[in-house]
């Protein structure tokens, strides 16, 4: 039996195919943002296609509306929350359509800015923040950072990567690293949440 690389569960390990400059302006902005209801994870996608890109007055505007309608939902189950969510940010950006496999699986297409945001109590990305199994995302991704919104540093509940163009639609699986602690920070976990990303064509 093949032994599994320990490098690969290591959240402190950023994959550094990642890190390099991309030399690509982007052309659409796509944010996950990530919170916890009380019987699950509610995962919301949207977008500023079809709208002026998003400058960071609208992304911090949007992190605070999605931070305050968790907060006040904060005893809500996963559908309640999605809705008061859904509601909240309505005309704020454009909703990702679409069922996934996975709440957390991704869509994008040319060179989009992806930004991933957590907002759950304990809750922080690892270092390494996200990685790429099975295949050489060098070809793919680009620009992996924690995200800056007005001149401040979002680490660790938020970071960006941005996508290049494919000629052909490709899936890479990847995972997000995430450190949870509990009982007031003196003890903490890693958690890796395992979903898809589906690249397609501009």
């Amino acid at each position: 039996m093949a032994v599994i690389d320990r490098d690969a569960f290591d959240g402190a390990i950023v994959q550094q195919e990642l890190e390099g400059v991309c030399g690509l302006t982007p052309t659409q902005t796509q944010l996950s943002l990530i919170a916890q209801a009380t019987n699950g994870f509610v995962v919301m996608h949207g977008s500023d296609v079809g709208r002026e890109m998003f400058d960071d007055a609208e992304i911090s505007q949007i992190f605070v509306i999605f931070a305050e309608t968790v907060n006040d939902f904060s005893t809500a189950d996963a559908s309640t929350l999605r809705t008061a969510d859904s509601a909240a940010l309505a005309g704020m950006w454009t909703p990702c359509s679409g069922e996934m496999p996975c709440p957390f699986d991704q869509a994008a297409h040319g060179r989009t800015r992806m930004i991933f945001h957590v907002h759950v109590p304990g809750w922080g990305f690892e270092p390494a923040r996200i990685k790429f199994k099975g295949k050489d995302p060098s070809g793919s991704f680009c620009g992996l950072d924690w995200l800056t919104l007005n001149g401040e540093n979002c680490k660790p509940y938020s970071f960006q990567l941005q996508t290049k163009p494919v000629e052909e639609p490709e899936t890479y699986e990847f995972a997000l690293f995430i450190k949870s602690s509990q009982d007031a920070g003196d003890q903490a976990t890693g958690i890796i949440i395992d979903p898809a990303l589906e690249l397609t064509p501009p």
